[in-house]
C-alpha cells in the first residue's frame, strides 16, 4: 500500500517551512505502507499541477498533505476543503485570488471520506494533541485539499503549527497512517 505525504515549501518570505521539514524526516515506510513524498509550490495554480502529476504516476491508497499554520498548540485534521480560493497575500507567485471558485458547478464544500473522529481519538488515545477543524481555509492548503477530494482520493489535509515539535508531529502522522490501516 502507498502513502504519499505532501508538504509545501517556504512562504512569505520566510526561510523554512515546518511541514517540509517533517516531510524530509519522515521514514520511508510506516508498516505495510510505502511512504511517497511530494514537496508542493506555494502556488494556487502549480500545486494542484504537481499534485495531480504525482497521484496519475504513484496512485496511491492513500494521500495526507501537510500545511503549517501560523499558531496553535494542536495539529489540525481537516473535515472539509471548500470550493473557492481567497487570501488578502500572495502565493509565491504573487498571484491573489479574490473569491474564486476552484470548479465550477461542482460542490461548494468537499468531506474527506477517511473517519476522521477515529483518526482523533487514535491520535489522543496515544497523546497527541490533535483535533478536528472544518475548514482548510482559503489559501493554497486548501485548493490542493479540493483537489485531491476531487478526484476522489482517500485524502487527509493536516495544518501543523508553524512552531511545532517536529517529533511530535511525525508520531501524529505515523499514527494518523496506522490508525487508517485499522479502518
Amino acid at each position: 500500500m502507498i502513502v504519499l505525504i505532501t508538504a509545501f515549501e517556504p512562504f512569505g518570505g520566510a526561510e523554512s517551512n515546518i511541514t517540509q521539514s517533517i516531510l524530509s524526516l519522515l521514514p520511508d515506510s510506516v508498516a505495510d505502507w510505502a511512504i511517497e513524498k511530494v514537496c508542493l509550490p506555494v502556488s494556487f495554480k502549480r500545486a494542484p499541477i504537481v499534485l495531480r502529476e504525482a497521484i496519475a504516476t504513484l496512485s496511491p491508497d492513500l494521500v495526507i498533505m501537510l500545511g503549517q499554520c501560523p499558531a496553535g498548540e494542536n495539529i489540525r485534521l481537516e473535515r472539509f476543503a471548500i470550493n473557492m480560493m481567497d487570501s488578502t497575500k500572495g502565493d509565491n507567485d504573487g498571484y491573489i485570488p479574490n473569491e474564486e471558485t476552484i470548479y465550477a458547478n461542482q460542490p461548494l464544500a468537499l468531506q474527506t471520506p477517511l473517519p476522521i473522529k477515529e483518526l482523533e481519538r487514535f491520535c489522543t488515545d496515544n497523546v497527541q494533541p490533535v483535533q478536528v477543524s472544518n475548514s482548510a481555509g482559503l489559501y493554497v492548503c486548501n485548493r490542493v485539499y479540493y483537489e485531491a477530494l476531487h478526484m476522489q482520493q482517500n485524502a487527509l489535509f493536516v495544518h501543523i503549527p508553524k512552531n511545532f515539535d517536529i517529533k511530535i508531529a511525525i508520531t501524529v502522522i505515523q499514527n494518523v497512517i496506522q490508525g487508517e490501516m485499522g479502518n
